[in-house]
């Protein structure tokens, strides 16, 4: 569904591949986000934040949890992008699976048909020329090191460009951060996620 406008940022849902609920906001209000999380009591609902930590954690109730570091990126997309070639002992294949105009992209392992590096981009309606978001870009641990990240960004890349997209945009974690810097894409804001995590399960036995 659409993201929805509220308190200054926007609630979403998102299948990844099951629904995900989150808020997320340009900058950090002390106010909305003491009022939201005093609000929420299901767990795993994100709120994610442009602002650094050091703004965000004063105002969070004690049960709620802080993850990693996150980085909003962004680059101007060539308007001839990079060839598409997987690598020997590689198959890459992107489309829009689904009909929703968010184009999946897949790198598999050729001899074992195995997944070995994801991703998936679409592009925005906020803007024209169009940005493309580009989202979940992730390689297995056996196959790392091997620039099948970098096979998947020019995959997506080049469907994104053929369908009007001239910026992108996405939310870097610090192991992709340096990725994607070595692709061109520039450091916006860094981002705070934080959640009201699952209760503990009962750990007494029958």
């Amino acid at each position: 569904m659409p993201p929805v406008a509220v308190h200054g940022g926007f609630y979403v849902e998102v299948r990844v591949p099951v629904w995900s609920h989150r808020y997320v906001f340009p900058a950090a209000d002390p106010g909305v986000l003491r009022d939201l999380t005093a609000s929420i009591t299901t767990p795993n609902l994100w709120i994610n934040v442009c602002a650094p930590r050091s703004e965000v954690a004063p105002v969070l109730p004690a049960t709620w949890e802080i993850t990693e570091p996150q980085f909003l990126m962004s680059a101007a997309l060539p308007p001839v992008p990079a060839p598409v070639a997987a690598p020997a002992g590689y198959t890459v294949e992107t489309a829009d699976e689904d009909g929703t105009g968010v184009y999946q992209c897949r790198v598999l392992d050729a001899a074992t048909g195995h997944l070995a590096a994801r991703g998936r981009a679409g592009l925005t309606d906020a803007s024209a020329p169009p940005s493309a978001v580009f989202d979940m870009i992730s390689t297995c641990a056996a196959h790392r090191r091997r620039g099948l990240g970098r096979l998947v960004m020019n995959a997506l890349t080049a469907h994104m460009v053929r369908l009007g997209a001239a910026r992108g945009i996405l939310v870097a974690s610090p192991a992709g951060r340096a990725l994607y810097r070595s692709l061109g894409w520039r450091l916006h804001a860094p981002v705070t996620a934080v959640r009201l995590p699952p209760a503990a399960e009962d750990s007494a036995t029958g």
